[in-house]
């Protein structure tokens, strides 16, 4: 049975990128995407391709749009959110976004075709009753996911930039074991004996010297 609270479908769309309450608890994504494709709401719907694109992202092996048809319950509503599912579809296309696929689904191509015409044209996209602003549609969706994409991307770059450097310069004071007894101490993982004796005798000393502050003035004044 659908939930038909509306704080809980203001909730549970946070959880998928659209956020527009604080999360509660994590919400089924079947059963989320099922309650905003009965919703009336022009603004809640404006971000169905937001929720399904995390969905598909986040939880693609709990996702099943058959599922979620089940929940519908009448054939408007059915093909309300076909409508928007073939929407989406057509926006992760356009944005690049080919991984983003449904594994069992496929869009009518016909659906398609009338969806691209009216998406060049930023036409009204009728979904009885009521109809979308699909220029709305598009910036809402690089707002919420595009935007948040490539952040991520950046973030996760950079990340692996600061990785590789500092691999790089741990190389240049400590040959691979220590470097590896080095790495299990930050992680905290346990060391035996012998290389708890080794750390202690070997590692740590350089490790003391890299911390003098006086060292690394001296350093700094060096490589002015």
């Amino acid at each position: 049975m659908l939930q038909s609270s509306d704080t809980y479908l203001f909730s549970a769309l946070s959880q998928y990128g659209y956020s527009l309450l604080e999360p509660e608890q994590m919400a089924d994504p079947n059963e989320l995407l099922a309650r905003l494709a009965e919703s009336r709401d022009a603004r809640l719907l404006e971000g169905f391709p937001v929720v399904l694109a995390n969905a598909l992202r986040k939880h693609g092996e709990k996702l099943d749009l058959a599922l979620s048809e089940k929940l519908l319950k009448n054939e408007t509503d059915v093909k309300r959110f076909r409508k928007l599912t073939a929407l989406s579809s057509y926006l992760f296309g356009v944005y690049g976004l080919e991984s983003l696929t449904f594994s069992n689904r496929k869009v009518d191509p016909g659906l398609l075709a009338e969806l691209r015409d009216s998406v060049e044209r930023n036409a009204p996209l009728s979904l009885e009753p009521g109809a979308l602003d699909l220029q709305r549609v598009k910036k809402t969706f690089q707002n919420y996911f595009v935007h948040a994409e490539q952040l991520l991307a950046q973030e996760d770059r950079a990340k692996l930039r600061e990785d590789l450097r500092q691999a790089f310069y741990l190389s240049l004071f400590f040959a691979p074991k220590q470097k590896d007894l080095l790495l299990k101490k930050l992680r905290g993982e346990p060391l035996g004996k012998t290389d708890r004796e080794y750390f202690s005798r070997v590692v740590k000393k350089k490790l003391l010297a890299l911390a003098d502050p006086d060292l690394h003035r001296l350093a700094q004044k060096a490589l002015q």
